[in-house]
This record gives structure tokens, sequence and C-alpha cells, in this order.
């Protein structure tokens, strides 16, 4: 289990406006998200993404193990067959932390930017064939229909983590990116 005080989501939101202003400040100095500005959004925004639709997930590559993780029929059948699988986000990371700073510089609240987060930080698990078709379509791109573009669909996993509460909560499916409240071009970016 993550540690109770190490980055509360709070504290991610913080320093995820911080980022966004740095970032947005290397690049009115001349420097690219490819060099690096983005990079430390992107980390800060994966972070809170976890905390806040994953909770208790200590570690990404735990994943496949939580009850909220998505799976492909493929990657379900290879993971419990032992074999591995590979975290993709269903939106893409870069495009997505794009968004979020968007979102930071409109002004939005904690609150709305926390909701934001939440609705649109989607990971699922690939097998590596599923992981290479998906990126060879659109890699870089928010499409709300992108897995299924590659003929992928994903369902969580009914399995049983420890907990100290008792029964694991019912996941429903989210099969895609749901665009809610924003307009179909900002997220075709």
């Amino acid at each position: 289990m993550a540690s109770p005080g190490k980055y509360q989501p709070q504290k991610l939101i913080e320093m995820f406006r911080l980022a966004a202003a740095l970032r947005n400040k290397m690049l009115e100095g001349g420097f690219t998200d490819n060099g690096g500005a983005i990079h430390s959004a992107e980390r800060i925004l994966n972070l809170l993404g976890l905390r806040l639709c994953f909770p208790g997930l200590n570690h990404i590559n735990n994943l496949r193990n939580h009850p909220n993780a998505l799976f492909s029929a493929k990657a379900l059948a290879a993971h419990q067959a032992g074999e591995q699988v590979f975290i993709e986000h269903i939106s893409p990371h870069r495009a997505l932390t794009w968004l979020a700073i968007e979102q930071v510089v409109a002004g939005v609240s904690d609150e709305d930017f926390a909701t934001f987060v939440q609705a649109h930080f989607k990971l699922a698990l690939l097998t590596r064939a599923e992981t290479d078709r998906l990126n060879k379509i659109n890699r870089s791109k928010i499409a709300h229909d992108r897995l299924q573009a590659a003929g992928i669909t994903v369902e969580p996993f009914n399995h049983v983590m420890p907990s100290a509460g008792g029964a694991t909560p019912t996941v429903p499916p989210n099969n895609s990116f749901e665009a809610d409240g924003f307009a179909a071009a900002q997220l075709q970016r």
C-alpha cells in the first residue's frame, strides 16, 4: 500500500500547477517539451492519476493486481497464464498532460482539476501485440475511440485484493476516453 503521507492528491495538484508554470516559462525561453520542459508535469500527473484513480496502488507496475485494473481479453488470458502484460495510457500521456496544463492555465479550481484527472486518466493492460497495433494506429492523440480503432476493448477483471475493510468494490467497465464537457477539436489535437 502507498504511504498515507506521501504524494497526497492536494500536494500533487499544487506541484502540478508549479510544474505547468515552469514548463510554460521554459517554452517561452525557447526550450521544448521534447527537451524536457514538460517532464515534471508528466511525472506529477502520472502520480496524481494513480492516487485518484487507483487508490492503494503503491507502484504502477502493480496495476495488474489492482481491483480497478482494465484488461483486454487477450491480456487477461496472458496474465492468468503468468505471461507479461503491458500498461498503456488509454489517453496518451503527453497529450493528456497538455490538456491538464490548459486546465491550469484556464484557472480551474483544485476540485475541478481533480475531477478532470479522474475522468481522463485511464490505464489498460494489453498484450505486446495489442500495444504495438494501438501505437501504430494512434500513439499520440487523444481520441474517444482510440482502443476501438485498434480492435481492442477492455473491462475490469473481477479479482480480489486483500483489503482491511472487507469486500472489493465493483468497478463499472470503461472502454474508452469520454470527452465529458470538452470540445472534440480540443481532444483531437
